[in-house]
């Protein structure tokens, strides 16, 4: 006798196709060390702090749409929550929120078949990365786009220039990436100018580098901490490294 098909099992098997579905062309896997967190998951929390992503979704008037999981964080002082939450819901309008004239069909976008939107809660901060795909009618390709967000999680103070001198960490952060690129797209060529896409994990730096749309849009590396702490600000170090 065959054993009935589960509920439970018949949505792992839904949410496992779906997340195949969503996931856009990349290299990279997931960092170690990290969780993607949503609706219904949680990571431990930290100052009370529960990492999820919600859904979110909204339409412009040139036909532009949009249907994403947003990071998020419940929990935790109010007032740092909503600061989070906040600056969140700002960089979906500024990743969505620009008619284009053509419009826009946007969804969650990856790097690799792992890397996705996320919240990230460390010791002493509150991290958002969102990911996400547009496909512009009459494109040839779609291009993702990735912003990230970085709160004290003690104050909600966003932590958005954590160099002493940002010229100079943007040379040697250049130099740095290439040589821990494991795909060797960095070392091909690549331009870029700037790092400010990143988020700290226990293990390094992450940044999310912009690549040519042929090299697969972004790049992400981490680099280890003894590479990167000389060059943060003695309170940004305090809270991205501990």
């Amino acid at each position: 006798m065959v054993a009935p098909v589960t509920l439970a099992a018949r949505v792992a098997v839904v949410l496992t196709l779906a997340a195949g579905a969503l996931s856009a062309c990349g290299i990279d896997g997931n960092p170690s060390g990290t969780s993607v967190a949503t609706i219904g998951e949680s990571v431990p929390p930290s100052e009370g702090f529960t990492a999820v992503t919600e859904p979110r979704t909204g339409h412009l008037d040139d036909g532009t749409s949009w249907t994403v999981m947003l990071p998020q964080v419940r929990g935790g002082d109010p007032h740092v929550r909503t600061a989070f939450n906040n600056e969140a819901d700002a960089i979906l309008t500024r990743l969505t929120g620009q008619p284009s004239g053509n419009g826009q069909t946007i969804g969650d976008g990856s790097i690799g078949t792992a890397e996705r939107s996320r919240t990230i809660v460390g010791d002493r901060t509150l991290s958002g990365v969102v990911i996400v795909l547009g496909n512009a009618k009459g494109a040839a390709y779609p291009s993702l786009r990735v912003a990230t967000v970085v709160l004290d999680n003690q104050t909600g103070t966003v932590i958005d220039d954590p160099f002493t001198d940002r010229s100079e960490a943007t040379k040697l952060l250049a130099s740095r990436a290439a040589a821990h690129d494991p795909t060797g797209r960095l070392r091909d060529g690549a331009t870029y100018s700037s790092f400010t896409a990143w988020v700290p994990l226990p293990e390094g730096f992450h940044m999310y580098v912009e690549v040519p749309h042929v090299l697969g849009d972004y790049v992400q590396v981490t680099l280890p901490w003894n590479e990167v702490t000389g060059l943060l600000k003695p309170d940004a170090a305090q809270l991205l490294v501990g």
